[in-house]
């Protein structure tokens, strides 16, 4: 892959030079060298790729392959910014902000902060929602920071949700609410946050938006403690007089079994992190989804992330960005940690014929199937879907529940399609009096790359002449690298 790469980057391709400076970057089938790294990442720079530009900012930034140079960083930011890159004008706006390589002038962050925000992203939202907390570069406005701290918390932004909390218990933006208050606390500390986890043990302690409970006052301290919190230890050890020696030892109990992610159950709790006892959402179902850019694009179907309070990847902590969605071809951009694997997307969706093998690669059923994932072979039946929709294809792949968003593949292990929908057995016993075999759709590879083009997701293509085809066993392999389980939390 690397040989193809650079072979690709030194004949001037701008996406493979951006690539292999990832994968210089992260030791991927190369040597790690931060040198090499920046040195393609200029390369794909001078042509104009965004992402590489973003990259290169980092990278003086920091002096990580380049002298430390925080003008240089500011100058590729700005090109990046002027395309629409949001982690650019994110950045750029804390370099304003903080008047590194450019004159101090927080107008002109909360300007960038705004672009990066209106994209969605949750960083850019918190930190104008701060802006326009203290009225710093903009009027100072409640309702306003409320807006946006709303927008970053729904995403799990943990200081976006501890500051929420303080404007309901305030009352400053949005009606004086204490329960809202705990609830937003709640999500903030199941994180880690340490002011959240100490907010959470004073109304616990006081009985302020939920019920008073000292034992898990003293638990929440504990936790906040632990972080060197030196506020906590002090209510903590408040706290502590009040307890019987049993109490005590409940809460001790509670703070050192305690997981990222969770809220505290005391022994005799029917189900206390639920969601209606809470607020903190619960797991309510799965889908697929799968890397299509180095940067960690991922795709989905919309309707696994639809109606999700968040979307999480299992075994990872924390709540991934939902970037943008398409509810009339089901398709779903996320947001996760830059991957040193990603899935090659077909190079001509025109050469796709009816009757030609695929395979799919997902997690249906994750709780009762194999959670290494599960491919399923299957063949093109139609070069439409259902009503002759010529934004999908028809399948005989098996499809399950938590199938959705899996990758659909030809031969060679590029992706064709995206999994969207199996025809009910239902609706077909009613309609036609038998049940459909098979009979199942996917979003096709033209719909799939036209949605990454207008989002300006920078996705591999494959499939040329000296593409070779792969047995089912090396497609599940490869696939099994770069696909994920989704879980929506309600």
């Amino acid at each position: 892959m690397a040989r193809q790469l650079r072979k690709e980057a030194e004949a001037g391709n701008a996406q493979a030079q951006f690539n292999l400076g990832v994968m210089y970057g992260i030791g991927k089938g190369v040597p790690k060298d931060a040198a090499k790294k920046v040195e393609w990442y200029q390369k794909a720079a001078a042509q104009g790729h965004a992402d590489a530009q973003y990259r290169l900012g980092v990278a003086y930034r920091d002096g990580n392959g380049v002298p430390k140079d925080t003008a240089k960083a500011v100058e590729w930011y700005q090109k990046a910014a002027a395309q629409g890159n949001a982690y650019a004008q994110f950045n750029l706006g804390a370099m304003y902000f903080a008047g590194e390589g450019v004159p101090k002038d927080a107008a002109k962050a909360a300007e960038w902060y705004q672009k990066a925000a209106a994209q969605g992203d949750a960083d850019a939202q918190f930190k104008l929602g701060a802006m326009y907390g203290i009225g710093d570069g903009v009027p100072k406005d409640a309702a306003k920071a409320a807006e946006w701290w709303q927008k970053a918390a729904a995403q799990g932004n943990a200081a976006a949700q501890f500051f929420l909390g303080k404007l309901y218990i305030r009352g400053e933006g949005v009606p004086k609410d204490d329960t809202k208050a705990v609830e937003w606390w709640q999500k903030a500390a199941a994180q880690g946050h340490a002011e959240a986890q100490l907010v959470l043990g004073l109304s616990y302690a006081i009985g302020e938006g939920v019920s008073r409970d000292l034992v898990r006052a003293y638990a929440w301290h504990n936790l906040a403690a632990a972080q060197g919190h030196e506020d906590a230890k002090k209510f903590r050890d408040s706290v502590e007089t009040q307890l019987t020696p049993a109490q005590r030892a409940e809460g001790q109990r509670l703070a050192s079994n305690w997981k990222k992610g969770e809220l505290l159950q005391v022994a005799g709790d029917t189900n206390p992190n639920s969601s209606a006892a809470s607020g903190t959402p619960t797991k309510r179902g799965t889908g697929t989804g799968f890397i299509v850019s180095f940067s960690g694009h991922a795709l989905t179907n919309h309707h696994v992330i639809d109606g999700c309070k968040e979307i999480r990847v299992a075994g990872q902590d924390g709540a991934i960005k939902v970037v943008t969605s398409d509810v009339v071809n089901d398709l779903a951009l996320l947001q996760m940690p830059e991957k040193a694997n990603a899935a090659t997307l077909t190079a001509d969706t025109a050469k796709l014929r009816q009757g030609e093998d695929v395979t799919v690669y997902g997690y249906p059923l994750n709780a009762v199937l194999s959670s290494g994932g599960n491919l399923t072979p299957g063949t093109v039946s139609a070069l439409t879907g259902l009503g002759n929709n010529t934004n999908q294809i028809q399948i005989t792949a098996p499809i399950q529940p938590g199938s959705s968003g899996s990758p659909v593949m030809d031969k060679k292990g590029n992706v064709v399609g995206v999994v969207s929908m199996k025809l009910s057995d239902t609706k077909m016993v009613k309609a036609t009096g038998s049940v459909g075999q098979n009979v199942n759709f996917a979003v096709n590879g033209q719909t799939v790359k036209a949605f990454l083009d207008a989002n300006k997701v920078a996705y591999k293509t494959g499939g040329g002449f000296f593409s070779r085809e792969k047995s089912n066993a090396d497609i599940a392999e490869e696939a099994r690298k770069w696909t994920v389980v989704l879980e929506c939390w309600k």
